[in-house]
């Protein structure tokens, strides 16, 4: 398999998870905005401005849904996400199934033209759904279409990579939270605001489940970065990395990429949750997502930018010396 085929189901994994993930971040703020009486509140939507790069002009429900959803520009826009995933879907025809194909293509089409007058409209929890369920289903339908080989690999390993990172950047939006609330840390709000976090990552009824209905930092924390079984933990999401990366395509940056992925999961085992719920939980979820993307910086070179220099090298040397058939 070329490499830049294998680039593209890679980003074209990430650009799906991502769409999921910030429409389920916008809503969960929603939600969290309802609660302070006031979709306005600057406090409420502030810290998604700096977790998802958005430049602050008037802090506001209004702003976020027209850079993060409809923007057909910024990295984080669900229909630049949408749009991106589609053209790389076209141009893998022959490396994807038609079912997957069919859905995306069909999935995007019915997504011209959004507004957020339009989602305003209809309803923004229905509009979540809508997303939420789109991404959820195209994972599904290349789990049960696609042979599991390298290409449905690289589309998982791009999927788990982005989860990874979002992961960390959701937990940088609650620290933010405390960062411009410092006085909210073990008041209802703080509360609720674990809550919320649990829910922007899906984990609210696993948590639960896992522990009971009691919100302790520690333990959602715990829950967050390391819990085993839980499919957004980041310790969930690096083991799978590193299981779904096709062997054969690591290239000679191997060494390095084992490093990053040993590193990132010394890092997490060794965090004390308790004792960062007592310093700048905003300043280790920022270490936290640069040490993330250090991975994932580190998975591109061995996968598919030191590659092109490999076959780029190869090609040169056959032909100085032709092979004679």
């Amino acid at each position: 398999m070329l490499s830049r085929i294998g680039e593209a189901l890679y980003g074209m994994g990430r650009d799906i998870e991502r769409a999921q993930n910030v429409v389920r971040v916008l809503e969960v703020t929603h939600k969290m905005a309802l609660v302070r009486q006031s979709l306005e509140d600057p406090l409420t939507w502030l810290p998604l401005y700096s977790s998802f790069d958005v430049a602050i002009d008037e802090p506001g429900e209004a702003e976020l849904y027209e850079r993060l959803v409809v923007d057909p520009q910024h990295p984080y826009s669900v229909s630049r996400c949408l749009r991106e995933a589609r053209e790389k879907g076209r141009s893998l025809r022959d490396h994807i199934s038609e079912e997957m194909w069919a859905y995306l293509n069909r999935a995007y089409l019915g997504l011209l033209g959004l507004s957020f007058d339009a989602i305003r409209r209809d309803g923004r929890s229905e509009f979540s759904f809508r997303i939420e369920t789109l991404c959820d289903a195209f994972h599904g339908i290349a789990d049960d279409t696609m042979m599991h080989g390298s290409e449905w690999r690289f589309l998982r390993t791009g999927k788990y990579m982005e989860r990874a990172e979002m992961t960390a950047r959701i937990l940088h939006v609650k620290g933010q939270s405390l960062a411009v609330m410092p006085d909210a840390a073990g008041r209802p709000i703080d509360v609720h605001q674990w809550q919320a976090m649990l829910r922007s990552l899906a984990g609210f009824e696993p948590y639960r489940r896992w522990y009971d209905a009691r919100i302790l930092p520690g333990r959602v924390l715990e829950f967050v970065l390391r819990h085993p079984d839980f499919p957004r933990s980041l310790g969930y999401c690096i083991r799978r990395v590193d299981e779904h990366l096709p062997e054969e395509s690591r290239g000679p940056k191997q060494a390095e990429l084992r490093e990053a992925l040993g590193g990132l999961r010394r890092h997490l085992d060794a965090t004390d949750v308790d004792s960062l719920i007592r310093r700048d939980l905003s300043a280790y979820s920022e270490d936290l997502m640069s040490r993330v993307g250090d991975l994932s910086s580190a998975l591109e070179t061995a996968c598919f930018r030191n590659f092109y220099r490999v076959t780029a090298q190869s090609m040169s040397e056959q032909s100085r010396f032709p092979v004679n058939q």
